[in-house]
């Protein structure tokens, strides 16, 4: 089986029908460096309806993660795409730069001769994670994708924030679940006459970790790892997603035709406002 998503509900069509979609006019300035021991000051904010969603009107983005995803299948195309994009963004935002703290702190302990017990015990425990010994190995899983692409799979596999397990499971990603002990939904229909069940996550920032937690350990996603190394290009990095969906390269056409119509490409200079960011 491919680890692919639920992306069948979702149609090329889908995408054609969407006109692209200017969030704002704010100028995109260039991302400050982030301090490697540095904590995001998230803010959480109950969500009941669209309007609850706080507009994004800035490259600076405040780090605002809602307590569920809501349903938007009933606003204007839009309309959907643009509460979509501000409640989708933040948490992106975050979990990318929990991500790249992460990495700088990993470069800056391995170039150390003599590692503090608080530094190795750190390394220890993401080499436990990302089941790997080997320090390039693990800078190389712990390598964030562009926001760009992972707004267009959001886009793509949740139908805009309209898919049940988006709505019902705060998971944006079609993530499968083949782990009984991981929360879940059972899927609408089965696979050869048994059930399947879909992950579901207490936070859109948790679904996000996840998804690239499977990014960078599942090996269907290796040559998306590999290409990484060379290119932070969204649209060569989408190749290595083929395996993403049972359609394959078709999936990486939608992924390239998604980012296109909806200027993505903007959002991979966005960033968490650092006034959000503390030492």
């Amino acid at each position: 089986m491919k680890f692919a998503s639920v992306t069948g509900l979702i149609t090329k069509t889908l995408v054609l029908l969407f006109v692209p979609l200017m969030l704002n006019t704010a100028c995109v300035r260039t991302p400050q460096p982030i301090q490697r021991n540095a904590n995001i000051k998230v803010v959480r904010k109950q969500v009941n309806n669209p309007e609850d969603i706080v507009a994004i009107s800035d490259s600076l983005v405040p780090p605002i993660v809602y307590s569920d995803a809501i349903p938007l299948d009933t606003l204007p195309v839009n309309v959907r795409k643009k509460k979509f994009f501000d409640m989708m963004l933040p948490a992106v935002l975050v979990a990318k730069t929990k991500l790249d703290m992460t990495r700088k702190r990993v470069i800056q302990i391995t170039a150390k001769k003599k590692k503090t017990p608080v530094e190795r015990s750190f390394l220890d425990s993401l080499e436990i994670r990302y089941n790997t010994q080997n320090p390039k190995t693990l800078l190389k899983r712990l390598h964030a994708l562009p926001v760009s692409v992972v707004l267009a799979q959001a886009a793509i596999e949740s139908g805009w924030g309209t898919s049940r397990f988006f709505r019902e499971a705060n998971n944006p990603f079609g993530m499968w679940s083949f782990n009984d002990d991981h929360a879940r939904i059972v899927a609408l229909y089965t696979r050869d006459g048994k059930e399947i069940y879909l992950r579901k996550f207490n936070t859109l920032e948790s679904a996000i970790e996840a998804y690239y937690y499977m990014l960078a350990t599942r090996k269907p996603y290796r040559k998306l790892r590999n290409l990484q190394q060379q290119t932070d290009d969204p649209f060569v990095l989408i190749n290595g997603l083929d395996k993403y969906s049972e359609r394959g390269m078709a999936y990486v056409d939608e992924l390239a035709l998604m980012i296109r119509a909806n200027d993505l490409v903007k959002f991979d200079n966005y960033e968490i406002d650092p006034q959000y960011i503390e030492d």
